[in-house]
């Protein structure tokens, strides 16, 4: 074999092995940078319930408590939410439960809240709520016994007063976002046999209704009245630091430290 029949022979392998890698090269699957299509709709579901969450709060804030059920019930269907998130929408659930009168549904609520976190808790505000305070804390008694083993003693039922009743109706009110009948009902709760804890506590959300309907007047003479009555009395840190009641109470406490001004004397009459 001559030189220049060697170099031919050469160039036709080299070439045969360019054409046999660029055939493999296409063969070769191309990988995916983008998320896949299971990953993109996962992630339009969450979005989904994360959407139906945050309007379940926007409408259960407005008082429209069967259209914040179903935001919340869409977005714990979904499978989808974290932890926290799930505990938002249960707690609030149970909120609606309880102002609802539903106290069994209520518990229930608070109940699916400890099973999701065992140290579930609710804020030193919404603990003291008058409707679903005492089922939380019941709730939480019953499951710490049982973890310690210890027997759960149920309380005998009692049937609540005339007044009791009516701090009840006059907090779903409030709850509801109606002032007016809110404010209505705690002065007709007032006049009836109260705890000195109820007449406070009526008084008190009778202050936070006018301040939140803008009658900034009645709402500082009503703090006013609470002064007066106990003059230790004092809200608790998330209700102190409220936008709209907070500066009438502030002002309605520095009224009742500062000293009203002594009379002025007579002058002495004129030696003659």
């Amino acid at each position: 074999m001559n030189y220049f029949q060697s170099t031919s022979t050469t160039w036709r392998h080299i070439l045969a092995l360019l054409v046999a890698a660029v055939l493999v090269g296409c063969a070769t699957p191309v990988q995916q940078t983008g998320p896949t299509p299971e990953e993109v709709a996962k992630q339009e579901r969450l979005e989904r319930a994360n959407n139906s969450l945050a309007e379940g709060l926007k409408q259960y804030d407005a008082g429209n408590y069967d259209a914040a059920m179903k935001g919340f019930l869409v977005a714990l269907d979904s499978g989808l939410l974290g932890v926290a998130q799930q505990l938002n929408a249960r707690k609030h659930m149970a909120f609606i439960q309880c102002v609802s009168s539903r106290e069994s549904n209520c518990k229930e609520e608070f109940e699916k809240a400890f099973l999701l976190d065992p140290k579930f808790d609710l804020s030193a505000a919404e603990a003291g709520h008058p409707t679903w305070g005492p089922v939380f804390r019941n709730v939480k008694s019953e499951l710490d016994a049982r973890r310690s083993g210890r027997s759960v003693a149920v309380p005998a039922a009692r049937a609540p007063t005339a007044g009791e009743k009516q701090i009840a109706e006059a907090m779903a009110a409030y709850d509801a976002g109606d002032y007016n009948k809110s404010v209505k009902l705690f002065q007709e709760a007032v006049k009836e046999t109260l705890s000195p804890d109820d007449q406070l506590k009526a008084r008190k959300f009778t202050a936070f209704s006018y301040c939140l309907s803008n009658r900034m007047t009645l709402c500082r003479q009503e703090f006013d009245k609470i002064l007066q009555a106990k003059a230790d009395f004092d809200l608790l840190p998330a209700e102190a630091g409220h936008p709209s009641w907070g500066p009438s109470f502030r002002a309605a406490k520095l009224r009742a430290k500062t000293p009203s001004p002594a009379p002025a004397s007579a002058p002495a009459p004129a030696k003659k």
